[in-house]
């Protein structure tokens, strides 16, 4: 039963986090887009850095066979590529966000089949909450807008509408596991 409370309080922090990342993004599309590229960059000139130093750090026999000096590299210039280049990185986010969007929707769509194997009758609304989140994942993630702005602002309803979809159907299955399993007691 802790486990279940454990994935419970996990599933509700991701929901929360998915709402408000939708919020900030359909609040301040631009800024938004330009701190996440710029902090994606940052973050990876920091990791190249890292393994560079840790590539030299270590003794030669321990780092022989380890790619810290490779990945350091790669992950250095990718970084400095994003920071000068993020009309190239840009294009790459509704890409990502599209997966995880869909990702969420197939998890739903996971949890409406559990709740139709377990006989609940609104089972129906899991399976129609899973099929707009993967259409409105597709939907991001093939970009149909030229502007990056109002793609960023679908991208936030996308994962505002996510959030709180999966915080739903998180509450809602928590209580009917919970009701199943003082009956079973």
């Amino acid at each position: 039963m802790q486990t279940l409370k454990e994935m419970k309080w996990n599933a509700i922090i991701s929901s929360i986090l998915m709402i408000v990342l939708g919020v900030v993004l359909v609040l301040f599309p631009t800024l938004s887009m330009n701190l996440i590229v710029t902090f994606i960059a940052i973050a990876a000139i920091i990791s190249g850095l890292v393994n560079i130093i840790r590539y030299f750090s270590y003794d030669l026999k321990e780092s022989y066979f380890r790619n810290d000096f490779l990945f350091g590299l790669v992950t250095l210039t990718l970084g400095v590529l994003i920071l000068f280049k993020p009309e190239m990185f840009i294009a790459l986010i509704p890409l990502i966000l599209g997966v995880v969007i869909i990702y969420s929707g197939f998890s739903k769509l996971q949890d409406g089949i559990d709740a139709k194997r377990f006989g609940y009758p609104n089972s129906l609304l899991y399976i129609v909450l899973a099929i707009i989140d993967i259409i409105l994942g597709l939907f991001v993630l093939f970009n149909p807008f030229s502007a990056a702005g109002i793609l960023f602002i679908v991208i936030g309803l996308g994962l505002m509408y996510s959030g709180i979809s999966d915080l739903f159907v998180t509450l809602y299955l928590a209580k009917k596991f919970k009701d199943y399993y003082k009956d079973l007691n």
